[in-house]
């Protein structure tokens, strides 16, 4: 009976001592979306190889040819313009464009522009672009372009922040279901808010670590302030606020 006592108490020891398992933190996910390529995507491409050729022919002209061409200087200034728009508005519309549970990012080469929902004010859709507002900021989305990409973003938006959403239902219609074969599923890095100021009390953030986030808006609280409901989205935070 003492031998049966002692195992028992033994027992119960190792399972006091053994460690809870602990949970493992949310991942954070997001789909980025390549762009499509369209009719206007080949006509600024063709403009570009133009205004190349332009170019080259009238510095070829003007610095090589002797004696120079007398219109080589007409040929540099409209190849240059081509080439320049040709540039500037293929970028726009080639943007890889990245929707999920931290906002919405534009890749701007190897630099990548984040948005937050907490962040955005105001959606929309007007002549074949979607329109996104933020206090700092505003871009916009070729539709034709990046379809999925903002049947996503509309779905995560009205899930998320329904208040900032007014996109009429004839534009609706004519964007496809957000498929998540449509685009690529990426873990959300480099999600930085050192230098941001808690939504409930001000304070800056001076290291991340201090930082916690809104698992829904993504809006940035200090540690020893957050609420029970989050100030932006009303959504139920508390022990729900998770760390950058």
């Amino acid at each position: 009976m003492a031998e049966q006592k002692m195992a028992e108490q033994r027992k119960i020891k190792r399972k006091a001592n053994q460690k809870k398992p602990t949970a493992k933190p949310r991942r954070r996910l997001e789909q980025r979306f390549l762009p499509k390529t369209t009719s206007t995507g080949w006509a600024l491409l063709g403009i570009g190889m133009l205004g190349a050729l332009a170019l080259g022919a009238g510095v070829f002209g003007q610095w090589v040819q002797d004696p120079p061409v007398d219109y080589a200087v007409y040929l540099i200034a409209a190849g240059a313009a081509g080439l320049a728009a040709a540039l500037w508005f293929g970028e726009l519309s080639a943007t890889p464009v990245r929707v999920g549970d931290a906002g919405i990012a534009l890749e701007k080469g190897a630099e990548l522009v984040r948005f937050g929902w907490c962040d955005i004010e105001n959606v929309s859709i007007e002549k074949d672009q979607l329109f996104v507002k933020t206090a700092e900021s505003s871009f916009a989305i070729p539709v034709a372009a990046h379809p999925q990409a903002i049947a996503w973003l509309l779905k995560e938006g009205v899930q998320r922040v329904p208040d900032v959403v007014n996109v009429k239902r004839r534009d609706l219609a004519q964007l496809p279901k957000p498929e998540a074969s449509a685009g690529e599923e990426l873990q959300v890095e480099g999600l930085q808010v050192a230098g941001r100021r808690c939504k409930q009390s001000d304070k800056l953030i001076s290291f991340e670590e201090d930082a916690r986030l809104c698992p829904n808006c993504c809006e940035v609280y200090h540690r020893l302030h957050v609420p029970k409901d989050c100030a932006t989205c009303k959504q139920t935070l508390g022990t729900r606020a998770i760390t950058p």
